[in-house]
C-alpha cells in the first residue's frame, strides 16, 4: 500500500528508555519528514511534543495530553483540545487523594503535579499543587503516576466503570513502573489521529502507525496498517499488521527503511 502519513508514539518508539532518540532513528525520520508528514502521538505534555519535533524538524500537526491535544510544530499554534469536565477532574483527583498517589496533570498551557520537585527538573510552566489545589484549573489529561502493574490494572478497573471518561493504562520505559491516563470520553490517540487525517487532508487507510503500550492501541485500532514494537506487549503484537525490532534495536528505523521507503518508491 502507498503510506501517506507516519503516525508515531514517543516513549519506547521513537525514545530510548534513557530519554535519546538514536542517530539511527533521527536519519531514517530525516529520510522521510519531507516525503509524508511525520507525527508524533504521546502522552506527554505539550512543550515536551514541540521539543522532540523540533529535534527530529517535523512541521505539521503533533498530538499529545494522551490524544487530547493537537499542536501545530510550524507555528505552535493549538489545533484542537478537549478539557475533562469538571465533575471528571474531581472524581479522578478525589480517588488519588484516596490512594496518596502521585499525578501529573496537563493543560495546553502548563502542568499541575504533586511529585516530589526534587525528583524531576522543573519547567517553568509547571506548578507544584496537591490534589485540591489542582481542582481550581481545567485539565486535558490526569495521569496518576508511577504505579507497579496491579496498581495500574486496579485503578484502571475502578475508573473506568464511569462511561464518560476514557482511562487507558501506559508503560513508563524509562523508570519500569506504569501510569494511568485518564481524558474525556472517546478521547484518546485514535482520536487524535482521525483528527490529523482531518488537518491533512487524507485517509486513515493510507497511514501507517506505530506504538508499543496500550494507550497506543485506538491510535493502531484506526489506521491503515499498524506496527508494534518488539518490546510491546504480547497483547499487542498480536493484533497488527507488522512487529518491528524493539526501541533498543532501533525497530522504528528498521520499519522506516524496510517497510515504509519501499512503499513511497
Amino acid at each position: 500500500m502507498k503510506f501517506e502519513a507516519l503516525l508515531l508514539d514517543l516513549d519506547g518508539t521513537i525514545l530510548r528508555p534513557d530519554q535519546v532518540i538514536s542517530d539511527d532513528v533521527i536519519k531514517a525520520i530525516s529520510s522521510i519528514r519531507k516525503r509524508i508528514p511525520v507525527c508524533i502521538l504521546t502522552g506527554r505534555e505539550l512543550a515536551e511534543v514541540l521539543d522532540y519535533a523540533s529535534v527530529l524538524e517535523l512541521t505539521g500537526p503533533q498530538a499529545c495530553d494522551a490524544g487530547s491535544t493537537i499542536v501545530s510544530a510550524a507555528n505552535h499554534k493549538v489545533l484542537w483540545a478537549v478539557n475533562l469536565s469538571t465533575h471528571e477532574v474531581d472524581l479522578i483527583l478525589d480517588e488519588l487523594k484516596t490512594s496518596k498517589l502521585e499525578f501529573f496533570a496537563t493543560r495546553p498551557d502548563g502542568v499541575n503535579t504533586n511529585i516530589d520537585s526534587n525528583s524531576y527538573k522543573k519547567k517553568s510552566n509547571w506548578i507544584n499543587s496537591d490534589w485540591d489545589d489542582a481542582k481550581n484549573y481545567e485539565f486535558t489529561r490526569i495521569s496518576a503516576m508511577n504505579l507497579s502493574a496491579e496498581e495500574a490494572k486496579e485503578l484502571e478497573g475502578r475508573l473506568s466503570q464511569n462511561s464518560k471518561m476514557n482511562v487507558t493504562k501506559a508503560f513508563l520505559p524509562y523508570n519500569n513502573l506504569w501510569a494511568v491516563d485518564f481524558t474525556h470520553n472517546n478521547v484518546n490517540k485514535g482520536t487524535a489521529a482521525k483528527k490529523i487525517a482531518e488537518f491533512l487532508g487524507q485517509d486513515l487507510a493510507s497511514f501507517i502507525a506505530v506504538g508499543d503500550s496500550y494507550n497506543d492501541m485506538p491510535m493502531l485500532d484506526c489506521v491503515g496498517f499498524s506496527v508494534a514494537m518488539g518490546n510491546a506487549p504480547d497483547s499487542m503484537r498480536a493484533n497488527v499488521d507488522y512487529i518491528a525490532p524493539s526501541i533498543e534495536d532501533d525497530g522504528l528505523a528498521a520499519v522506516i527503511n524496510d517497510v515504509i521507503i519501499p512503499e513511497l518508491g
